[in-house]
């Protein structure tokens, strides 16, 4: 059964695959007060508004205003997380109608051995923008081109605000949550109408992207397991059938004989 594309504002969401079984750990929000983090929290918090602080797989997150940035970026760095590790965007239009911004900062100076990570989070909406933390860490530069590409975040001040994965003139962000996984027909056409044209369409056909596709004829990218041909040789016009009257692998598809497990063997 082919699964339909909808539209929406997260059709990415559905897996081929789950374990009924599978229960993910729970991950616990641990109190700053009274842990080394403590100190930054109150660093940052005598000047700046700090919705929620919590520690979480030993790194302290801060949730602030998204106006507060830059300035609370630059008392982080004062404070010796001098390393930009990570940042970007998580898509959560759907659940809640906004992006969560992360900052990944970490620490090498010997005053921090108890404190090496921090998290700088905040909610940014699908019309607003926000600043650019580059003129701090040059590492963001990159980045922010990475965010601005994948996910269409505007950062002000960016020195050099263009696409930097994706060309020029592509259509969309690839990891929105409302963008197809296949891409949509912008994509697919793409190659074609940039190097032969749109007259061309309906001459060459829609470029192929179907991971799941199998090509019988294509020996070179799909080999017969078994039945191998060298590259250039021609192909049976008779497909060989298995010999054996049992699978190889399966032993018995019997349905009578199947029953539905209630937990894990």
């Amino acid at each position: 059964m082919v699964r339909q594309n909808k539209t929406g504002l997260d059709i990415q969401k559905k897996a081929y695959h789950t374990d009924k079984f599978y229960r993910p750990k729970e991950i616990f929000k641990h109190s700053i007060i009274g842990t080394p983090y403590e100190v930054i929290f109150n660093h940052l918090s005598y000047e700046h508004k700090i919705y929620e602080s919590y520690i979480e797989l030993g790194t302290a997150v801060f949730w602030i205003e998204k106006s507060d940035l830059l300035p609370i970026v630059k008392i982080v760095k004062s404070l010796g997380y001098e390393i930009l590790s990570e940042m970007s965007a998580i898509d959560m239009l759907e659940l809640k109608g906004q992006f969560e911004m992360f900052y990944q900062f970490l620490s090498t100076h010997s005053n921090n051995t108890d404190k090496r990570r921090i998290r700088i989070k905040c909610i940014l909406t699908p019309n607003e923008s926000i600043e650019s933390i580059s003129g701090e860490f040059r590492c963001a530069l990159w980045s922010e081109r990475e965010t601005y590409d994948m996910l269409g975040i505007i950062f002000e001040h960016h020195p050099h605000l263009r696409r930097i994965l994706m060309p020029q003139d592509w259509v969309g962000h690839p990891l929105l949550k409302s963008y197809p996984l296949k891409g949509d027909e912008s994509a697919s056409w793409y190659e074609v109408d940039k190097i032969f044209g749109k007259q061309y369409r309906s001459i060459i056909g829609p470029e192929q992207r179907d991971s799941a596709r199998v090509d019988e004829k294509d020996t070179f990218n799909f080999a017969r397991i078994g039945h191998e041909i060298e590259k250039g040789g021609q192909t049976p016009p008779v497909l060989e059938k298995q010999k054996s009257q049992k699978a190889l692998f399966v032993k018995n598809l019997d349905p009578s004989l199947s029953k539905v497990l209630k937990e894990r063997l």
